[in-house]
């Protein structure tokens, strides 16, 4: 008998002690701030979203660049897809950046940036490609006048993979290959890595100062690590999300801040016809989280830099197969909301843009 109560009273004590602890873990969590509790739901949506894309088995200094490889691409979010052995596909992209203005800044607001991007992309098997972009950027400054020039190179290479749940898990094979995801059953995954080389202009003047921000290139080499993933959720409607980390390096006692990003897109077949002259066009809608950490000079992390920024990004593709498989995306991006960490010193700045409107073409050959 007296081992019985013996048991009961732990249980109990047990149980006091587990609601104890939940009481506590929950006035913790009422602790947080308002804003960092937006900013963690916003990333726990995004990650919920994109794991909903796992199969059920056991440069915002200087504009974006990303893989769109045709129909079903997204405009921010990087593709998984690769190309076959031997393949091509020459890109081009364009993002035109219009700076919110304060009268606190005159007469030197940031005005615009205007962003270029050359593509080329080769598979060098069906599971590896490599892709080279070079930049061309303009930047124009309120009475200050503007600095243009080609921007810093960037190499990437696509490691790609899938999931089928007749096949299992594999790399990519030819028949895996810069594919539609319609009817395949197949979740597509890369991982994606590279790096810039510093060959822009990075010691420009203008108005007599050298301001990093302003400068075409970098000065000095990044580099860039990721993960993608996309899907076929029903019919007409897919889904990609991808999420790279970029690491700026010190230039004479200047660095830029590492930028984390995490994009979500759903791509919906809106019209389809195989013998039209335009034969498909997408609507595209994303989601796309970027962090900057602040700016860093003498390894003194820099005011009026940095933050979290939440964009919105609607837009559409246009498939021409009769012309070399041109595709042609347009969209623009704007910012839906923004945790900076100087917002009233941090005129042009990501975040406070007005809209970003990026367009993309790309041929396959």
């Amino acid at each position: 008998m007296a081992r019985v109560v013996s048991q009961v009273d732990a249980k109990n004590s047990w149980e006091e002690s587990q609601h104890e602890r939940a009481k506590a873990s929950s006035r913790r969590t009422n602790l947080i701030l308002g804003e960092e509790k937006m900013i963690l739901r916003v990333a726990w949506l995004m990650m919920v979203l994109f794991l909903a894309l796992i199969p059920d088995s056991g440069w915002s200094h200087h504009g974006g660049v990303s893989l769109a490889l045709g129909p079903g691409s997204p405009l921010e979010a990087n593709s998984p897809l690769t190309l076959p052995e031997g393949g091509v596909v020459v890109s081009s992209r364009f993002e035109q950046v219009q700076w919110r203005k304060w009268g606190r800044f005159e007469p030197e607001n940031k005005d615009s940036f205007s962003f270029f991007n050359l593509g080329y992309s080769y598979g060098i098997t069906p599971w590896l490609m490599g892709s080279l972009f070079l930049p061309y950027n303009v930047k124009r400054q309120d009475t200050l006048g503007s600095l243009d020039g080609i921007g810093d190179v960037k190499v990437n290479f696509s490691l790609g993979f899938n999931y089928n749940p007749q096949k299992g898990w594999s790399l990519n094979s030819m028949e895996d290959t810069a594919t539609t995801l319609e009817g395949s059953g197949t979740t597509y995954f890369a991982f994606i890595a590279g790096a810039t080389f510093p060959t822009g202009k990075w010691k420009e003047k203008l108005g007599g100062e050298i301001d990093p921000g302003m400068q075409p290139g970098f000065g000095s080499p990044s580099f860039n690590v990721g993960f993608a993933a996309s899907r076929q959720i029903w019919g007409p409607f897919s889904m990609t999300a991808d999420m790279g980390y970029d690491v700026f390096t010190e230039r004479e006692h200047f660095k830029f801040g590492n930028e984390f990003r995490f994009n979500l897109a759903g791509v919906y077949e809106l019209w389809g016809k195989p013998e039209a002259f335009v034969n498909k066009i997408d609507g595209i809608l994303e989601l796309n989280l970027l962090n900057v950490a602040r700016d860093e000079e003498f390894s003194i992390k820099q005011q009026a830099t940095g933050g979290t920024i939440l964009y919105v990004t609607p837009g559409f593709r246009f498939s021409f197969p009769s012309l070399q498989n041109v595709n042609l995306g347009i969209g623009v991006k704007l910012p839906l909301a923004k945790w900076l960490n100087e917002k009233r010193d941090q005129q042009g700045a990501e975040g406070l843009e007005k809209f970003r409107l990026i367009s993309t073409v790309s041929v396959y050959f």
